[in-house]
């Protein structure tokens, strides 16, 4: 016979044969089969467990930015501060006469800060950022400093959201002066 036939050949015999397989086969084939798909499920759940720290950073930084850009548009328009302290602003906005005011506000929430709006002289209100490190965030420094600058009065914020307490690589912090727009000039 011609070797392609003889190989052909073989090919039939051993299709028609129906011994099966051994159970060591089949158990060798189930444990393979596991490993694979536990190296897989793993990949999967570290993947999962990646993205939803990603989103949480990135959820807390924007909203970080969007209440610094909300506050930022509250300081410029202030005339003044009513009220000041290391956790919490008062501002009073036009037409300055006291009638209308804003406080922002850090508050304790769940072992971290939150960043608060209040139309009022009390802290709570809107919700613009959580994930903060810290509650004192604010400094004041009025106008004329340093003495003879003819500076406006401003607000130095410094952030820091950190939406993952335990990894600090995931910090990420924001440093803003605030300028009193329609404050007191000399």
């Amino acid at each position: 016979m011609i070797p392609a036939a003889r190989r052909l050949w073989r090919l039939v015999r051993a299709s028609r044969n129906e011994r099966g397989f051994t159970l060591v086969e089949l158990l060798s084939v189930v444990v393979i089969s596991r490993l694979v798909m536990l190296g897989v499920i793993s990949l999967y759940l570290s993947g999962l467990q990646a993205q939803a720290k990603v989103s949480a950073a990135f959820s807390g930084q924007t909203a970080l930015h969007v209440g610094l850009d909300k506050m930022r548009v509250d300081v410029h328009a202030a005339c003044s501060q009513t009220a000041q302290s290391a956790t919490s602003v008062t501002l009073s906005l036009p037409p300055c006469d006291g009638t209308k005011i804003v406080t922002w506000c850090t508050q304790a929430n769940n072992g971290q800060y939150s960043l608060y709006r209040n139309a009022g002289s009390t802290c709570g209100g809107t919700d613009y950022a959580d994930y903060l490190t810290s509650g004192s965030i604010f400094t004041y420094t009025a106008q004329n400093v340093p003495s003879g600058s003819n500076a406006l009065p401003r607000l130095h914020v410094d952030m820091t959201v950190n939406a993952d307490t335990s990894n600090v690589v995931s910090q990420f912090r924001v440093v803003d002066d605030l300028v009193f727009r329609n404050g007191p000039r000399q």
